[in-house]
């Protein structure tokens, strides 16, 4: 008889990307800067660049949950994106 394993992750990276910031970019901008530490003219150059924008790149599920209330309640539209590894002889590299 075959056994059976369950393979449990920890946390799997993932990428917060902005595809629109919505009707209130001065507002996405301020929530970004307080997330951030940044100037408020820096964070407002981050959000009206030409979407989507990779706001952080292979975060933990601790850091989008923190991240991704402030932006959607200032009206923003996050997605967030797993990060895949690629693997020697595995398929090709899912897209998207």
């Amino acid at each position: 008889m075959p056994e059976q394993f369950l393979l449990i992750c920890d946390e799997i990276p993932q990428d917060i990307v902005l595809l629109d910031v919505g009707p209130r970019p001065l507002e996405v901008a301020k929530a970004l800067r307080a997330l951030v530490g940044v100037g408020l003219w820096r964070a407002k150059q981050i959000v009206t660049q030409m979407p989507p924008v990779r706001l952080a790149e292979g975060v933990g599920d601790d850091v989008t949950a923190t991240w991704v209330g402030p932006l959607c309640d200032a009206g923003a539209v996050i997605e967030l994106r797993t990060r895949w590894r690629y693997r020697p002889g595995q398929g090709p590299l899912p897209v998207g």
